[in-house]
């Protein structure tokens, strides 16, 4: 394989798929959705794949017991705050988060006396429909509106437990490539807001 690039993107090259959320090969590497984590031999704690780069000699373990404790570990904490809206959401069947779940997730959760926190929907313009409670600040929606479009009308406020994704103003979006975003989301919390609902009619 190549020498040079990131761990994940050697991984690609031979066909084996790492579990992601906010990497996306068009943007920035952010790694901040922990899911592509793995074994190092130069490091003893455990890598994000998509921003640590290929060394001479490097061994790589991508399945290991540690590994999937992490992935399992990373899917529950996202999964605390995750509404149960599955059966009314309109990614359900294209989500990832309900595909990594299936895949690398625990078999039962341990958190059921949790309040779920609720974020207040935002405005994203006609186009985009928002259920921001969804979100799993993967930020790849800000990276596009920044890097790709040159908008740097919506980004990430607060932090810890109160951290969203908001417009910096009460502004929508208005950009001709803005619509974009919906497809980049990884869940559903952005989704067309004319195709609402209609294929379940």
């Amino acid at each position: 394989t190549q020498s040079t690039g990131t761990i994940l993107q050697a991984c690609n090259e031979i066909f084996l798929d790492l579990p992601v959320f906010c990497y996306h090969e068009a943007l920035s590497i952010a790694g901040n959705c922990r899911m592509c984590l793995v074994e190092v031999s130069n490091n003893r704690k455990l890598q994000v794949a998509c921003a640590t780069t290929l060394s001479e000699n490097l061994k790589v373990n991508t399945n290991s017991t540690r590994v999937q404790k992490a992935r399992e570990s990373v899917l529950e904490f996202l999964l605390i705050n995750h509404p149960l809206d599955c059966p009314i959401c309109d990614q359900a069947g294209e989500c990832d988060l309900q595909d990594l779940s299936y895949l690398f997730g625990r078999d039962r959760g341990r958190f059921y006396e949790v309040q779920k926190r609720a974020v207040e929907d935002t405005d994203f313009g006609l186009m985009i429909h928002t259920v921001m409670t969804r979100c799993i600040h993967c930020t790849r929606c800000i990276r596009y509106m920044e890097e790709l479009t040159g908008d740097y009308v919506i980004g990430m406020v607060g932090r810890g437990s109160s951290m969203e994704i908001t417009t910096y103003i009460k502004t929508t979006l208005n950009d001709a490539l803005s619509g974009n975003i919906i497809d980049l989301c990884p869940v559903g919390a952005l989704t067309s807001k004319p195709y609402a609902f209609t294929a379940r009619n």
